[in-house]
């Protein structure tokens, strides 16, 4: 079923796709950085080498947050900062990087936290992944954690399908036919 319009109506209805499809491009590029900064970390490292670290210091750093104005529900939330030392090559280096952006949460990031003060209470060494090409570069986990990404994969794919869908409305079904 066609419906006639104008040419008037037609160019309202394209300067509100064309705002809708602004706001679509913004969620874009707004989950198209985060989800480039979540996976750029465990890429440029799946070269790295692992080694065994002394930790020095563990503490777990908490984070009390709420969702709602009047401070109804307030949620703590954690992330292990550790301080460890490697040798290599002879040369002793120390490390503070857990993970490739600060996380907090109170699932993951509290049980390894946990077991971080678990074994440096009983002196055990952990494994880290350093740098081949820069031995003073290391990281404790350098793999994806799947818990924070698959959210924002979904917010990428979605923000991305509309705004695919908004072009596409745009270029094929929004033409004045006379």
């Amino acid at each position: 079923m066609t419906i006639e319009v104008s040419r008037a109506q037609l160019r309202k209805a394209r300067l509100g796709v064309y705002f809708v499809a602004l706001v679509a491009l913004i969620f874009v590029i707004v989950f198209s950085i985060q989800v480039v900064k979540g996976l750029a970390g465990p890429i440029s490292s799946m070269n790295w080498v692992p080694i065994k670290a002394t930790l020095i210091d563990v503490y777990i750093d908490e984070m009390i947050t709420t969702t709602t104005r009047d401070n109804r529900s307030q949620y703590t939330l954690y992330t292990p900062r550790i301080l460890y030392k490697y040798n290599t090559s002879g040369q002793e280096h120390t490390g503070r990087k857990v993970t490739w952006y600060d996380i907090y949460d109170d699932g993951f990031m509290l049980k390894l936290g946990l077991e971080l003060k678990r074994k440096f209470a009983a002196s055990e060494p952990v494994d880290i992944f350093i740098n081949p090409k820069n031995s003073a570069e290391s990281i404790l986990i350098k793999r994806v954690i799947w818990e924070h990404m698959s959210m924002l994969l979904v917010g990428f794919l979605v923000s991305w399908s509309v705004f695919l869908w908004l072009v596409y409305v745009l270029i094929f079904k929004l033409k004045y036919k006379r």
